[in-house]
């Protein structure tokens, strides 16, 4: 008998995927623990193993987007079976395609057909991202995916090619820039995440700035140890230190609402915001890896485990488990932002607060009765008004700038 396969739940947050690629083609033989296809959730893809062994009938095609537990293929036991899988799927798609055969040739996208001017172009979430970081352009790739959609295989091949001499620009393209297609992207998915957030919790932003001056001067020794210590110490470590240690004065700021209770952590969990190059060089995607139980790290280990996990985001390799499960997230954009600049970072669902800091700036402040030159670290701090009142919060931002402000109390 036939066994389902089903669109897994790589995530906890996860609700739908995209197959960005089938490893397999339909009726091969395919042993358990195989790769079977590259699975994009709503930020990172990933290469799904084969859970069974059998003969695949696949059912949803690669680039289509399912929900989770959506039967999406099919193994059979012997090539019987899977011969009886295909006629019947066969069976209706044949009906169909008489009713609707007046339709059907402005579908039917071929490797070799050209493309009209102006028409969306078919192509799998992964295939958009690797030619966006490969400055390739999807108009000049031929798809050989389901319907002529183009698919990793042939971005791979576009990459060995000579590079083509770019077509000249018409009237009818000549209005725009750049047109970036967001339907089946991971931007699609934030977009969506985004107004999720914003409609379904009540958030409150606050902004004030903390003295750093004597934290940059902690971290330039800490720098001046970096062969000793193993690691360039990074404003951002000591910054995720300062939060555990608000956190453990004021624990409600670690929360969130699950169903009709407040839920409050024990363990710190904290989400890092990445920036990642999107579908196109205008365009970006986010992802958010956790760094899991930072409260029991030091700062020089909460240093080394944020570089590891930035760096396989980059690299495409985060784990499903290395996606899911924060408890509260940080998203900086110092260095890329105005010095002084102050945003309203929106929460990251279901985190009841998120922490952005922006680039430090330099003003003159009055310290002991003198003037001096201080350099503040604008911060920004997103929290959910239903978890948490002005009363803690205030509680908390106070106790963040004290750590900030002492550095001292973030090394014992």
């Amino acid at each position: 008998m036939a066994i389902d396969y089903v669109m897994p739940k790589l995530a906890m947050a996860m609700n739908e995927g995209t197959i960005n690629e089938w490893l397999v083609a339909e009726g091969d033989y395919v042993e358990k623990g195989a790769e079977l296809a590259s699975i994009e959730t709503e930020k990172v893809a990933y290469d799904v193993e084969s859970p069974e062994a059998g003969y695949i009938h696949i059912i949803v095609p690669a680039g289509e987007t399912v929900e989770c537990e959506v039967r999406v293929a099919q193994f059979a036991e012997s090539e019987e079976e899977l011969a009886s899988l295909q006629q019947a799927a066969a069976a209706p798609a044949e009906s169909a395609a008489v009713e609707n055969a007046s339709e059907q040739p402005i579908e039917q996208v071929t490797a070799t057909a050209p493309r009209v001017a102006g028409e969306r172009i078919k192509a799998s979430p992964l295939a958009r991202k690797m030619a966006g970081q490969s400055g390739l352009d999807l108009a000049t790739i031929a798809g050989t995916g389901p319907g002529g959609r183009i698919v990793k295989r042939d971005v791979l091949a576009a990459r060995e090619r000579p590079a083509a001499v770019a077509a000249p620009v018409t009237a009818s393209t000549a209005i725009e820039l750049a047109r970036i297609p967001m339907k089946g992207t991971p931007r699609a998915a934030i977009a969506r995440r985004m107004v999720e957030s914003l409609q379904s919790t009540a958030q409150l932003a606050s902004s004030w700035e903390a003295d750093i001056t004597d934290l940059l001067d902690v971290r330039r020794r800490l720098v001046s140890r970096e062969e000793q210590l193993g690691t360039r110490v990074s404003v951002n470590a000591l910054l995720v230190k300062a939060i555990v240690g608000a956190i453990q004065q004021v624990p409600m700021a670690n929360s969130a609402l699950e169903g009709d209770d407040i839920v409050i952590y024990k363990a710190v969990h904290m989400g890092i915001a990445v920036s990642l190059p999107g579908a196109t060089e205008y365009d970006t995607t986010l992802m958010v890896p956790v760094l899991k139980d930072v409260d029991r790290m030091s700062v020089v280990e909460i240093d080394r485990a944020m570089k590891a996990l930035i760096g396989r985001a980059r690299s495409g390799e985060l784990s499903a488990e290395e996606m899911s499960g924060s408890t509260i997230t940080l998203s900086s954009t110092a260095g890329l932002a105005p010095p002084g600049l102050t945003t309203a970072p929106i929460l990251n669902l279901p985190n009841g607060m998120i922490v952005g800091p922006s680039t430090p700036i330099e003003r003159p402040m009055v310290r002991d009765g003198e003037v001096r030159i201080c350099t503040m670290l604008p911060l920004s701090v997103t929290f959910d008004h239903r978890v948490m009142d002005g009363e803690p919060f205030a509680r908390f931002a106070t106790a963040l700038t004290e750590r900030l402000e002492n550095p001292e109390l973030l090394l014992v």
